[in-house]
């Protein structure tokens, strides 16, 4: 009986006796920035549940998981994460009176003030005068993101809306994005106004699902509305044989223009999912070494161009 009793005692205290064991968590707005506080909510909890009922969530910065796993985010009552910087109309004005739509986006770039190299004569344009604005040679308005998982392992996402700052051709970051992380689940969630994209997966993540999920941009965004990205460049080499992603049932809709997805050496299933957009652009968009499944599809009106293939690429559509 004595024994009994303390295997007992043992099993009653062993969310105690084992960090973070099943460990849950519910956190509400406080109306200010919440970027450290959700990195840590997120890192000592299994589950972290984000209601929305007090209002948005603030993110002063891109909130970067690292060498996480098995972890849940769940957002409840409407639950949204909203970055703090965004293009106000003022801004747009300014990169309008520059010119800056004018400009090439494939080269002719040059030196920042602060010393940094830019390949492309737009983005140069457009962090210098970002940079004159805002008086910030650190460029800290760059890193106006949501999360960005690296090295992490079977991680879910669901019911969360993310509203990014409006796309413009900074090389900023990702609202959503993953690199070397693997078995990732997102669910049920919608992605607005990312500055660079809106959900990039690259650097040989892998088993990545995304469903029901709904990609656009508003008025806020400038320029460079271009959503999904898997595989980062032909270059990396090392994405050959990972970056298998499933799109189920999600909507690329108002805004988009292009990379719905763009894909670089990864395996892609599209089931079901539909395009409401309207673009000149090719939607889908297989490059290097890529294989794209697009089952079922949805395209509307505004698609000229449903999708292209790289000469070593293939797509399949049925």
């Amino acid at each position: 009986m004595r024994f009994w009793h303390k295997i007992c005692g043992l099993l009653l205290c062993l969310p105690a006796l084992v960090p973070n064991a099943w460990a849950a968590l519910t956190v509400t707005s406080n109306g200010m920035d919440m970027s450290d506080s959700l990195l840590s909510a997120i890192t000592h909890n299994d589950t972290l549940f984000l209601d929305g009922s007090n209002g948005e969530f603030v993110l002063g910065h891109t909130v970067v998981l690292k060498y996480l796993n098995n972890k849940t985010i769940i957002g409840t009552h409407g639950a949204c994460l909203r970055t703090r910087f965004c293009l106000t109309a003022d801004i747009r004005s300014m990169l309008d009176s520059a010119g800056v739509m004018s400009l090439s986006t494939a080269g002719e770039g040059g030196r920042l003030s602060n010393g940094q190299m830019v390949r492309e004569q737009r983005e140069r344009q457009t962090r210098q005068l970002f940079i004159d604005r805002f008086r910030d040679p650190g460029e800290s308005f760059r890193s106006s993101g949501g999360i960005q998982l690296s090295h992490c392992r079977f991680i879910t996402i669901r019911g969360l809306r993310m509203q990014g700052p409006g796309a413009v051709d900074v090389s900023g970051n990702d609202l959503l994005g993953m690199d070397h992380s693997v078995h990732i689940t997102i669910d049920s969630c919608v992605f607005m106004d990312g500055m660079d994209g809106n959900l990039d997966i690259t650097s040989q993540s892998d088993s990545v699902y995304i469903s029901r999920c709904y990609f656009g941009y508003s008025e806020r965004s400038y320029d460079h509305m271009n959503s999904n990205l898997v595989g980062a460049a032909d270059r990396v080499v090392a994405d050959r044989g990972k970056l298998h992603v499933t799109y189920a049932y999600c909507t690329w809709g108002e805004g988009c223009r292009q990379r719905m997805p763009m894909v670089r050496f990864g395996t892609i299933l599209l089931d079901h999912c539909r395009w409401t957009c309207t673009t000149d652009h090719p939607v889908v968009d297989v490059r290097r070494e890529a294989t794209v499944i697009i089952d079922h599809p949805s395209f509307g009106e505004g698609v000229q161009t449903p999708y292209r293939c790289a000469p070593d690429a293939q797509c399949i559509l049925r």
